[in-house]
């Protein structure tokens, strides 16, 4: 696999380690047991297997899959599409310099465990009568949020239980990217995804370390929420997060094609 190809595969990695992507496709795997065949855990553990050299991303051939698994072309298909429906993977389509089709990138999808966007399959919440009106605090986030429920019994020891605070986040993380992401989610882990994917920007487009890439990363991010307000109802966290990284590559190149205007 060259080179080329990696940085194209790049984007579509949501996970910060081969342990997260295990524990991600298990949990997957527990709740659908039922549900997936022998040869349908046999393609999903392929894709697994060769989704290593970018975490998440593999790129094969359907002869591969199938000389794989030793099962039938027909089977791997079947297989393909039951993980894509029941929103494990997805699967892009290549071509070759020839036009002909060439091998797919498949990725795996992160089981976005206490993630919450509004208007993506999330009931209405009921409406609220005028004398319990003023003691709602109002949310002007992009993405409304649950307001935390109030602490009870915080001196009783029975009461207590431990529970996972899905809004903290990495120290390395800055606060001001921090804040712009919370406009729409507040799951430390998928803001975490959000800055991986700046990460990779800066990487990619050869920007120093030094260089405040801040400006872009925001610039990014409210293009990518009016996007979501045209047609919010067709969109996932996958979704936000390729709208994210390639916006803040289509400025790049902006930025780049009008410095190169000036000394032409």
């Amino acid at each position: 696999m060259n080179k080329s190809m990696l940085l194209e595969m790049q984007p579509f990695s949501y996970f910060a380690s081969k342990w997260d992507l295990r524990q991600s496709i298990n949990e997957r795997v527990r709740k659908l047991r039922n549900k997936l065949t022998r040869s349908t855990l046999c393609v999903l553990d392929v894709l697994r297997l060769r989704s290593m050299k970018v975490l998440g991303v593999a790129y094969l051939k359907i002869e591969t899959i199938m000389a794989l698994t030793k099962v039938s072309r027909a089977s791997v298909e079947r297989a393909i599409r039951k993980l894509e429906q029941e929103g494990i993977i997805k699967r892009i389509s290549t071509s070759r310099k020839t036009g002909l089709q060439g091998a797919n990138i498949y990725y795996f999808l992160p089981s976005n465990d206490g993630v919450e966007m509004m208007g993506l399959d999330k009931p209405k919440a009921p409406e609220i009568s005028k004398v319990e009106a003023p003691n709602q605090e109002a949310n002007t986030g992009v993405f409304n949020t649950p307001k935390r429920p109030k602490e009870t019994k915080k001196n009783n020891v029975k009461g207590t239980r431990l529970v996972k605070d899905s809004s903290v986040i990495s120290s390395y993380i800055p606060k001001e990217f921090f804040k712009l992401i919370q406009q729409g989610f507040e799951c430390g882990h998928v803001i975490k995804q959000f800055w991986n994917k700046v990460v990779l920007f800066k990487r990619v487009t050869g920007w120093t370390r030094n260089e405040n890439v801040l400006p872009v990363a925001a610039d990014a991010w409210e293009y990518t929420k009016n996007e979501y307000k045209r047609d919010k109802k067709e969109w996932g966290i996958d979704r936000f997060l390729k709208c994210f990284y390639g916006t803040m590559k289509r400025i790049e190149e902006k930025r780049v094609e009008e410095h190169a205007a000036i000394w032409t």
